[in-house]
């Protein structure tokens, strides 16, 4: 399975983005044990960053997206791209986003 946490640097250490997908500073593609941060260039347009963020996301095929906050119409927008979206509140960093996402599915 191919997803992406939104995050706010480069790294397993970058600090969790948890309010809004569009507007996070990168997105950390998780594939296996392969991490592939990918930059947001969508956030520095005022139109259309939901539909510019989820084109990105299908671009790289993802199953699936972990994040803390997500509208009614970037959930339409992910859906209909068929990328699942998993909600995770906690703070923290990509590593431990992706520790409880994998203990959740043990």
């Amino acid at each position: 399975m191919k997803f992406c946490i939104t995050a706010q640097g480069h790294s397993l250490d970058s600090a969790l983005k948890n309010n809004s997908h569009g507007h996070c500073t990168s997105f950390s593609m998780i594939a296996g044990p392969a991490l592939d941060a990918v930059r947001n260039g969508s956030i520095v347009s005022d139109t259309r960053i939901d539909q510019n963020a989820v084109r990105l996301l299908k671009m790289y095929g993802l199953d699936a997206m972990i994040t803390g906050k997500i509208g009614e119409n970037a959930r339409a927008l992910l859906n209909g791209a068929g990328i699942f979206i998993r909600i995770f509140n906690s703070k923290g960093t990509v590593k431990d986003a992706l520790e409880a996402t994998s203990s959740d599915e043990q």
